[in-house]
């Protein structure tokens, strides 16, 4: 930082003897911090704007936050990150919260096991992100945030970082850069949605074959009872709706057997089940 002395203007901290540049917009080098800390986020946006010069489409950031407050803010953020965001670098943090709409967190256990991932929604982020927080500080957890621009759009960014922690300020920094993995994100959603879709014809099809044999014995027993019923006996309408709603049976697995994509419906209590008219392209 100190070689840009020539080229910006810089005002004089009057807790200590940190070089604070007019655009900076942190907290903590015109804070009440230790020196050490100072001098560590000095370093970082030097090594950062540098970063950022070089033209790399990764996106840069230096996040903190103290831990009374658990509110985030930027020591620095790219400039393309907070065009992105369409927001002021004083306002990222809340604007870019009130925008994620998901999170994949990877986890890395040990050398040895398999990734682990686990998909949060937007409220489930709320309960778990002291926790996430914990456990990036001791083994570091890359993420993938959708994040929703607008009404029609939507993106995906990846998030590496590593978290420091300062015990006498009482403050961590989270170290990180952004990319964006749209494009991945789109195709891995397709896949899943490839794999769902072959999973749900398979189970349809083994339902199908399963219901089709007991419901034409159902349909031939009634179609043979009503034949031997006078229509003014009670047991004729009876044994016209049993065939009634076996030809409805007989229809839905008809839809089952048409189904070509993979589309669901809220059912009870949040739960999801297969709308089979969507999936299967009618609608009745």
């Amino acid at each position: 930082m100190i070689q840009e002395l020539k080229n910006k203007e810089f005002y004089m901290n009057s807790n200590d003897d940190v070089l604070t540049p007019e655009e900076y917009s942190g907290r903590i080098l015109t804070g009440n911090y230790s020196i050490e800390l100072k001098k560590r986020v000095e370093d970082l946006l030097d090594i950062y704007r540098a970063f950022e010069r070089t033209g790399n489409p990764a996106m840069p950031y230096i996040s903190a936050w103290q831990e009374e407050e658990m509110k985030i803010w930027y020591e620095f953020a790219s400039g393309r990150f907070v065009d992105l965001m369409n927001c002021k670098i004083s306002e990222l943090a809340e604007v870019l919260r009130k925008s994620v709409t998901d999170r994949i967190i990877y986890r890395h256990p040990d050398k040895d096991a398999s990734i682990e991932k686990k998909v949060f929604s937007s409220g489930e982020l709320v309960a778990e992100r002291e926790k996430l927080r914990e456990e990036g500080r001791k083994e570091g957890i890359d993420a993938v945030y959708k994040i929703s621009c607008n009404k029609t759009k939507s993106i995906w960014l990846k998030d590496v970082a590593t978290v420091e922690t300062y015990k006498q300020d009482r403050i961590s920094l989270s170290l990180g850069y952004l990319t964006v993995v749209t494009k991945e994100m789109k195709a891995e959603e397709e896949r899943v949605e490839r794999e769902k879709l072959q999973v749900l014809l398979e189970m349809a099809g083994a339902v199908c074959h399963e219901l089709n044999q007991p419901m034409q014995a159902i349909s031939g027993y009634s179609e043979s009872l009503v034949l031997n019923v006078k229509k003014d006996d009670p047991l004729y309408s009876k044994l016209n709706k049993i065939m009634e709603l076996t030809r409805t049976m007989g229809d839905i697995t008809g839809k089952l057997m048409k189904i070509t994509r993979y589309e669901t419906k809220d059912y009870v209590q949040g739960i999801k089940i297969i709308d089979i008219d969507k999936s299967s392209g009618r609608n009745t």
